[in-house]
């Protein structure tokens, strides 16, 4: 860590985004791969839609072979939502469906428990102007961290190596990529997904890493707009 945040701060590359006015925005799909999550689902949605962003944004839910009435749950959302409703085989099989069906520039990973910031989106977005750039992750923010109070030592622990991870994270980044990326908001580039085997466990660290071996960097945005907040009920 020492090495890295010395030779960050010597030979690093910050990210400097284009103005909005100059921007070439790409056409952003958002994937949400979910099971049994129709209680969350319309508050994930409108999350969504509340977004601003230039382009019209799709928006794809996979349900792996959810048993709770999902389907009914985002009948209120059909004219904006593609619903693509599999038979259980888990999370790899849901993405691979869901980008196979996205006609996006830009693939955006979402998870139905979390919201998104405002302009979220955007600031996710804005880095796909940089040719070198094939993908970018978010920040996580624990509801602990958010409002400062924590409920257990576990709970402490956890944040502490969050913390850490982010540390990491950003120091990678700004050398030239990090190879891995927070699950719940990530975003690449269409053309650089392959599918994922169904034995893979961590699709945050596969895809991205994929993007890193393609010879693209996989970058973390900072700015506070860019945050994703862990929704406080669970």
């Amino acid at each position: 860590p020492l090495l890295l945040a010395v030779w960050s701060r010597i030979a690093g590359r910050p990210l400097r985004p284009v103005p909005d006015a100059a921007q070439s925005w790409p056409t952003l799909s958002v994937v949400v791969a979910a099971r049994n999550e129709a209680q969350r689902l319309p508050r994930r949605i409108g999350n969504l839609l509340e977004q601003s962003y230039p382009h019209p944004l799709e928006i794809v839910v996979v349900s792996d072979g959810s048993t709770d009435g999902t389907r009914e749950a985002i009948t209120p959302f059909s004219e904006r939502v593609r619903f693509i409703d599999l038979p259980r085989g888990g999370k790899p099989r849901a993405l691979n469906a869901g980008v196979a069906a996205a006609h996006g520039d830009v693939i955006v990973f979402a998870d139905a428990r979390q919201r998104f910031a405002p302009g979220a989106l955007q600031a996710l977005a804005s880095n796909f102007d940089d040719p070198a750039i094939g993908g970018a992750t978010g920040e996580l923010i624990l509801d602990g961290e958010l409002h400062g109070v924590s409920e257990s030592t576990v709970a402490d622990g956890v944040g502490l190596y969050w913390k850490y991870e982010k540390w990491m994270r950003r120091h990678e980044s700004r050398l030239w990529s990090t190879l891995g990326a927070t699950g719940a908001i990530y975003a690449m580039r269409r053309s650089l997904w392959r599918p994922l085997p169904p034995e893979t466990l961590l699709d945050d660290v596969l895809a991205p890493m994929r993007v890193v071996l393609a010879g693209k960097r996989v970058v973390f945005e900072e700015r506070d707009a860019m945050k994703k907040l862990v929704d406080p009920v669970m």
